[in-house]
């Protein structure tokens, strides 16, 4: 009989077929051979907590998309070689995004009329250098954060929002209207007292409830200060809205709530988990990626949130990974159809020695290596940007 090999839920999408059964655990079949995986079948794992399912089979790949074919080793090597290129584009993006939402967000402030385009402009400049490389979006993790980490905050939200957007199809000025509405996400948090902002231990039921308005702030700020539409500014005022309708201010509910702040509000958890606070440390990729597969089943939009994941990839370039041989290295890159099996450039031996010289695997060459779990930088005691 063949090994089963585990994996993880948050990979999975409706559709889905294998050529063996898939097992919840060792006795019992979610699914048999054959047969497609349902949005069902997903959500019962999540709901019942299930990280990883087991299968001794392959994905049977479907031939319906010839279009689709697999990037070459080759294709995949250039494009990060090219992605390390444009690290330095994406902090002048950055540090332009910011310095545009600080103006805005000081304004709103004082209740004081402000110019969009300086916003616009920045948006523009995003979205132009995701259609030159998606992965850049690797160089957000390990920016300095800001005093005032709303502002990175706010600009990496629209990074992330953008991209789902791009998975969407989305026009260029659809992107545009969304990607200003995600950097202004928290237009409103510049009314709310900043010893709040800033506190470090747990709010009161008071300033929670002060913290609440900041939606509801934020778009009465938009819509009296600024020349935005109402698109964009219901993005301020319905991503804490969530599908069950159980979000606020107003407890909307599934289509009540607009595609765009539904976006933003999955970009806006996922930024929030992998970055630092005052009041928590950020988590790996692979975490948040897990947590909000996990516990968004029904607090976001189902098809939306199924999409984020390969928008990123579950194990996107600059991930930490452990092979089955106990080798560790750093994803580099995999074919969008194989997001199980990247290119991993090595870091440690199967003995934990550090490998000095550049040593490339392609798990679709190696059939017999796989992924086991993904590790942090700070347990290894690296930093990713140094053995990149």
């Amino acid at each position: 009989m063949s090994k089963r090999k585990q994996i993880p839920v948050e990979y999975l999408k409706a559709g889905m077929i294998f050529d063996q059964p898939i097992y919840i655990d060792s006795n019992n079949i979610l699914v048999n051979a054959s047969v497609e995986l349902t949005e069902a079948d997903i959500k019962k794992l999540m709901t019942w907590g299930i990280d990883v399912i087991e299968t001794a089979g392959n994905e049977v790949t479907q031939s319906a998309d010839s279009s689709k074919s697999p990037l070459s080793q080759k294709q995949i090597i250039k494009q990060y070689h090219d992605l390390l290129k444009r690290r330095k584009d994406l902090i002048n993006i950055h540090t332009k995004a910011q310095a545009a939402v600080e103006e805005a967000y000081s304004s709103i402030k004082l209740d004081r009329h402000f110019k969009i385009e300086p916003i616009q402009s920045a948006v523009i400049d995003i979205i132009n250098l995701l259609k030159q490389n998606q992965n850049v979006f690797l160089f957000l993790y390990g920016l300095e954060e800001n005093k005032n980490h709303l502002l990175p905050h706010s600009v990496n939200v629209a990074f992330y929002s953008i991209i789902l957007g791009m998975s969407l199809n989305y026009t260029d000025q659809e992107l545009i209207e969304l990607g200003i509405g995600a950097i202004l996400i928290d237009a409103g948090m510049s009314k709310i007292p900043i010893y709040i902002l800033n506190k470090q231990s747990k709010l009161t039921e008071q300033e929670f409830n002060q913290v609440k308005t900041h939606p509801l702030l934020g778009y009465k700020a938009l819509k009296d200060l600024t020349n935005v539409s109402t698109n964009t500014a219901n993005i301020s005022l319905q991503h804490h809205e969530q599908f069950d309708g159980k979000g606020y201010p107003r407890g909307l509910k599934k289509h009540e709530i607009s595609e765009f702040a539904c976006i933003v509000s999955i970009a806006d958890c996922y930024e929030a988990q992998i970055s630092n606070r005052s009041y928590k440390k950020k988590v790996y990729f692979h975490t948040a990626m897990k947590n909000l597969m996990s516990g968004g089943a029904n607090k976001f939009d189902p098809r939306l949130l199924n999409l984020f994941l390969p928008s990123l990839s579950l194990y996107p370039i600059g991930s930490i990974v452990e092979l089955n041989d106990k080798r560790i290295g750093i994803v580099i890159g995999s074919s969008p159809d194989k997001p199980l099996r990247p290119i991993v450039k090595l870091i440690f031996d199967s003995l934990g020695i550090k490998i000095e010289n550049v040593v490339l695997i392609s798990l679709i060459e190696e059939p017999d290596v796989f992924i086991v779990k993904a590790r942090e930088e700070s347990e290894l005691k690296i930093n990713i940007f140094d053995v990149l």
